[in-house]
């Protein structure tokens, strides 16, 4: 028997004992990890406390059952390459599922939901990215075979959300391009859970002058300005933390090769450790170039930070305008002086970061909680789900 073989009958066994009794959803991801935040803490979770079966089929150390979700373990892809062969050992699992709801994560599988459509199941594409426009903005590529590739993705998802059961986006900007009836807007704000202070929470006039930035690090998201910023500022005003993986091994290299010593690399966290860090910094920041597929996007680590009281220092891109209004600071992503000053002024200025503050945290409490998004994606699910029970 092969090694995924094995693993199939594993999970099978697995699963089989630990079966909710409601509808079953799967979800499925071949780029992210199984534990994502989108996918397992906001709307896993959400789904399994509604009373829904859910399983999720991605890259995890092993199987295993998390907060009544069920992780059916994928191997971690090495290239893209090994991911793409992935996808086939995932359509092999999701096919052992007669009569589940199949919400899939990555625009690479939509062949597979297309393949789980033909089968009678209902499958849902829930689109974090403006994909089209993240194409654009693929260094790696070579420009011409960018160019080439935006249009014929842009029909791919057109073509295939008339053929899905329903679409979820993040934001409202790029909803136009799937069908109407069909596409409905859950975005990534924050659980109230989340949000709550915790007995151990420090007062921000009192915490340490750290400046943190949570989630990928890539060149486009302003990383290399950012530390070029504490570079040229004295180590005793503030301290930088770096919490996430590197987008590449050559710009981790880069970036490690001259780090300077107000500046912490702390690599990839789990949701739960991120939240901890969150609350014994100062500031946020979120230093997104304008690339294409940066325009109208809304980051999941702005509302995180908000959450958790923390004022935010923003690229200046004008989706983030209304939401950072009184408690943040726009500054040009690629002016390293400019967000050194901006980091300085914020960081000295206790009373301005006290209310700043307060204003974050209650703005997510009444404009950008997680639970009014949620309800939307369990009654999208409640719908398709008793269309396949009937």
């Amino acid at each position: 028997m092969s090694a995924a073989a094995g693993a199939d009958l594993r999970g099978s066994a697995d699963r089989a004992g630990s079966r909710a009794n409601g509808p079953e959803v799967v979800m499925l991801t071949t780029v992210h990890r199984a534990t994502d935040v989108r996918i397992f803490h906001r709307e896993a979770k959400t789904l399994a406390q509604a009373g829904f079966d859910v399983t999720v089929i991605g890259p995890h150390p092993s199987s295993e059952k998390l907060a009544g979700v069920f992780i059916d373990a994928l191997q971690q892809p090495e290239s893209r390459l090994s991911r793409a062969l992935l996808s086939w050992q995932l359509l092999r699992r999701a096919r052992q599922r007669q009569k589940a709801l199949f919400i899939f994560h990555d625009p690479e599988l939509l062949w597979v939901g297309l393949v789980l459509r033909s089968l009678r199941h209902n499958v849902i594409y829930d689109s974090h990215e403006n994909v089209p426009m993240q194409i654009l903005q693929k260094r790696w590529l070579p420009r011409f075979v960018r160019w080439v590739l935006f249009p014929l993705v842009w029909m791919a998802e057109a073509i295939s959300s008339r053929l899905l059961s329903g679409i979820i986006v993040v934001g409202d900007t790029y909803r136009w391009r799937f069908p109407r009836r069909r596409t409905v807007l859950v975005r990534n704000f924050a659980p109230l859970a989340d949000i709550s202070p915790s007995e151990k929470e420090i007062p921000i006039e009192k915490r340490r002058p750290i400046v943190i930035y949570a989630g990928g690090l890539q060149e486009i998201r302003g990383i290399t300005e950012l530390v070029r910023a504490f570079r040229e500022m004295e180590s005793s005003k503030a301290e930088l933390w770096l919490v996430g993986p590197f987008h590449t091994e050559s710009y981790q290299e880069e970036i490690l090769a001259s780090l300077p010593p107000n500046v912490k690399w702390f690599g990839r966290k789990e949701y739960s450790e991120v939240l901890e860090l969150y609350q014994v910094a100062k500031i946020g920041a979120v230093l997104h170039h304008p690339a294409p597929n940066h325009r109208n996007a809304l980051p999941i680590k702005i509302f995180e930070y908000m959450a958790a009281g923390l004022p935010v220092i923003t690229s200046q891109l004008p989706q983030f305008n209304e939401i950072i209004e009184g408690c943040g600071a726009h500054v040009d992503s690629h002016d390293v002086q400019q967000i050194r000053e901006s980091i300085e002024t914020l960081i000295s200025d206790t009373p301005k970061l006290r209310a700043m503050s307060k204003t974050a945290r209650e703005r997510v409490i009444a404009l950008y909680s997680w639970e009014s998004e949620g309800k939307k994606l369990i009654h999208l699910c409640r719908k398709l789900t008793c269309s396949v029970e009937s």
